[in-house]
């Protein structure tokens, strides 16, 4: 009887090291994703102190969108000012706008947005390629 409660008692320990050493290599590997995620966006943003005059006059009109129509991606709420071009993405198809948006507007690499769509790398720069050639 005894033996069966060491038994018990060393297959729960056993057990129990198992899953604390899942949760040590899960949590690395999340520490790995966020780094990696926070290098990735400080290569993509900038600090208003770096531009200059010139480049803040340009980013006051990018911002002054009262009359821009929007378009939903990801969460996002995208206003394109340029009506000419807020009509060509109308009319495409729905998939290559949002593949144009995800790429030149909110900065997703191919592989990323194949990553949403469950397409490959090529597929998703092909589709690109012809969304850009219709417009």
């Amino acid at each position: 009887m005894e033996d069966r409660i060491l038994t018990n008692i060393n297959k729960e320990n056993k057990t129990i090291k198992q899953f604390v050493k899942l949760c040590h290599i899960a949590l690395k590997y999340e520490k790995v994703n966020y780094y990696s995620e926070r290098k990735r966006m400080a290569e993509r943003e900038s600090h208003i102190e770096m531009f200059s005059e010139k480049q803040l006059a340009m980013i006051d009109k990018v911002f002054d969108t009262y009359h821009a129509d929007y378009f939903q991606i990801m969460g996002y709420e995208i206003g394109i000012a340029n009506g000419d071009l807020a009509q060509a993405l109308r009319e495409m198809p729905d998939r290559q706008m949002q593949i144009v948006l995800m790429y030149y507007l909110i900065g997703l690499k191919d592989r990323e947005i194949g990553e949403i769509f469950g397409l490959a790398k090529s597929s998703v720069c092909k589709l690109r390629h012809d969304a850009i050639k219709t417009l």
